[in-house]
Order: C-alpha cells, then sequence, then structure tokens
C-alpha cells in the first residue's frame, strides 16, 4: 500500500505530511501500543514520516488525554485509523469533539485513510463483525458514521471481501461467508449500496473530481440493487454507481444531513454523455447500476469488451444497448426515465426515432 500513501500524500500539495493515528477502533485492546507501534515503523520505514498517535480510546479517557488526541487530530492533515472494532469505534466517536474535529479537517483537505474495522464504521450501515461471526448473535446491521451520507452516499463498506482464512469454511464478506452475507444484505433497505473491498487492495474516493480508483493486489465488487459491479486494481469508476438505486424512504434522513442522491434519469443521463465523450466501458458500467437487472448484465458483458478492445468510431451496437434499455423502462411504465434516456442520447448527437416497425437511431448532423 506504500504507492496508494504515496498518492494520497501529494493530493496534500506543497503542505508538509502531519500524519496522524486514530487509536480509538482498538482503543479496548490490551495490546493497543504494539498495534500503534507497528502502524509507526511502518510509516518510518516505508514512507519516511513520523505518525503521531492520537490516544483518544473511550468516552471516559480524562479529560487531559482527550484534549492531547484533539490537539493532534486538529494538527492533521492525514489521519489515519485501522483495526480493531467497528461497533465499538463508532460508540466511542459518535457526537463527540473527537468526530467533529476529524470531519472538519477533511472538509478541510486533510486525507482519510482508513482500514479494516475503521473503514466499516464509515458508513451508513456498519456490519457488527465481532458480535456475530465470534459471539454469534443475530444477523443484523448496525448504525454507523455516515460519514459520506451528506454527500448522498449509503454505503456499507465491507472489507476483507475476499478473505481465505476460515480454510475449510467460507469467510468471505468480512468473515460472514457469502450465504450469510446474503441474509444481512436481505436486511439493508433498498437504498443501500455494499462496497466491498479485496484484502491488500485499497479504494480511493475522490468527492472533487467523482471518480474512485482501485489499487493494490484484489479488487472491489458494489452490490447495488440487482447488479454486482466488479473493479480490479488498476481501473477507475463514476462515484455515481456508489448512490442509492431507489430513494430512501422517508423520514429515513438523519437530522441535519443533507440527502442527494442521484436519480436513475441523472444516472442515465451521465452515461450517455460519457459514452459520447469517447469513455465506452465507465459509461456502460454507469448505465448498468440503474438499468433493469437483465438489461444490467448486458451491459456490464459490454463494458468487460469495450475494455478488452479499446475506443472505437462503431457507436451502432452501443446505442442499440440503449434503445433495448429505453424499450425496457418504457415496459415498466418508467416513461420520465425513458424520455430522459432519449433525450440525453439527443444531446451527444443521436436521436432515436420511434416508427412502425421499431426504434431506429441517426446521428445528427
Amino acid at each position: 500500500m506504500v504507492r496508494t500513501h504515496r498518492v494520497l500524500l501529494e493530493r496534500l500539495g506543497p503542505a508538509a505530511p502531519r500524519a496522524v493515528f486514530l487509536e480509538t477502533p482498538a482503543g479496548f485492546e490490551l495490546g493497543i501500543e504494539a498495534i500503534v507501534a507497528r502502524f509507526q515503523e511502518y510509516f518510518r520505514t516505508s514512507l519516511g514520516l513520523d505518525l503521531r498517535p492520537a490516544r483518544y480510546r473511550h468516552l471516559d479517557d480524562p479529560p487531559e488525554m482527550q484534549a492531547e488526541a484533539l490537539a493532534a487530530l486538529t494538527a492533521a492533515n492525514y489521519i489515519v485509523a485501522g483495526p480493531g472494532s467497528p461497533t465499538y469505534a463508532v460508540e466511542q466517536l459518535r457526537d463527540t469533539p473527537i468526530l467533529a474535529a476529524l470531519i472538519a479537517r477533511w472538509r478541510d483537505g486533510a486525507q482519510l485513510v482508513f482500514a479494516s474495522a475503521a473503514t466499516i464504521a464509515l458508513g451508513r450501515h456498519a456490519l457488527p463483525v465481532y458480535e456475530i461471526y465470534k459471539v454469534g448473535r443475530p444477523l443484523a446491521w448496525s448504525a454507523g458514521l455516515d460519514l459520506l451520507g451528506p454527500y448522498g452516499f449509503e454505503l456499507a463498506i465491507v472489507p476483507h471481501w475476499d478473505n481465505a482464512e476460515g480454510g475449510t469454511h467460507d469467510t468471505r464478506a468480512c468473515f460472514m461467508g457469502l450465504a450469510r452475507f446474503e441474509r444481512l444484505r436481505a436486511l439493508l433497505p433498498a437504498s443501500a449500496v455494499v462496497l466491498g473491498v479485496d484484502e491488500h487492495t485499497a479504494v480511493t474516493l475522490d468527492l472533487r473530481s467523482g471518480a474512485g480508483s482501485v489499487r493494490g493486489k484484489g479488487g472491489v465488487s458494489i452490490l447495488r440493487g440487482a447488479v454486482e459491479m466488479r473493479y480490479a486494481a488498476g481501473e477507475e469508476f463514476d462515484l455515481d454507481v456508489l448512490r442509492s438505486p431507489a430513494p430512501a424512504p422517508t423520514g429515513s434522513a438523519q437530522p441535519g444531513r443533507e440527502q442527494s442522491p442521484a436519480p436513475a434519469s441523472a444516472v442515465l443521463g451521465q452515461a450517455a454523455a460519457r459514452i459520447g465523450a469517447g469513455e465506452v466501458a465507465a459509461g456502460l458500467r454507469l448505465a448498468a447500476s440503474a438499468a433493469p437487472e437483465g438489461l444490467a448484465a448486458v451491459l456490464l458483458q459490454a463494458a468487460q469488451a469495450a475494455d478488452s478492445h479499446g475506443p472505437s468510431d462503431d457507436f451502432g451496437p452501443l446505442v442499440e444497448l440503449f434503445i433495448e434499455l429505453r424499450a425496457g423502462l418504457r415496459e415498466r411504465g418508467e416513461w420520465a426515465l425513458a424520455d430522459g434516456l432519449r433525450d440525453r442520447l439527443r444531446g451527444i448527437g443521436i436521436e432515436l426515432r420511434d416508427t412502425p416497425q421499431g426504434t431506429i437511431w441517426v446521428r445528427l448532423p
């Protein structure tokens, strides 16, 4: 992950890196000092940086200890957090000055680099890994910190997606196993999106550019409605594929949080625009995220083919896919979406014409 850290550190520009390790997720562990020491050694030997600890471990920490942690965070522009318990992290951070300082620094340009348990805590829906895997509690989700909620993302972030430590039993999906995780996923609201991150893999979400990128040895899986998208190391994706496939139920928004999910019409329009700009594979994947289930699989296959063959001036097969998508939307009575897709295609120079023999398309001069 050294390369990922270097990329993120470069985003700080000319500012000197001021790296801090937030201890909270592992604050309950007896070996917390050893965990911190390992991270400090890694940063020192691999990146040439001193990693200052922010020793906030528990709500009942002495005031002077909390003040020191707050000062460390307030001065930081590179904030790291890692292993431990996601539910413990949420319980100790929610509605605290520590979390407020972390968010304020992030909005001011600091890089947040979270791994393992800390990553789970970031989403709106947090997976209680230890409680289910070790204690055997009934399947359920906990409320997360929802750092990305104000930007229109309702995420359940699941690291260790490809874990294989179980040997004779399935420990994928962060030790849940895929069969059990499917039951867990059924408990999520329809508006939630699952972001699964393989081990030894990083996914960076750049809210300014609207792009996500994958680095490392594995890939990421995005489960959005009936569609599953897979991105390998070296690939990028539009952050709109992480937005809710269905509007959140009335009253589900948290007080004081601005909700801005991208409607399907906007997603399809953006997909058409990206294809028109030559970003064929990315546009097809984006279209798949808002397409009916059957056509979504076709669009994803087309995206894989586009990756293999590279750019092409032959838009015919792609337009035919969009015609099929529009027909599917109309069959389901989603007239506004179908009309919006037609209008966005016209905006990039492709006009759809409905005839008694079916829909045809022409290039506009």
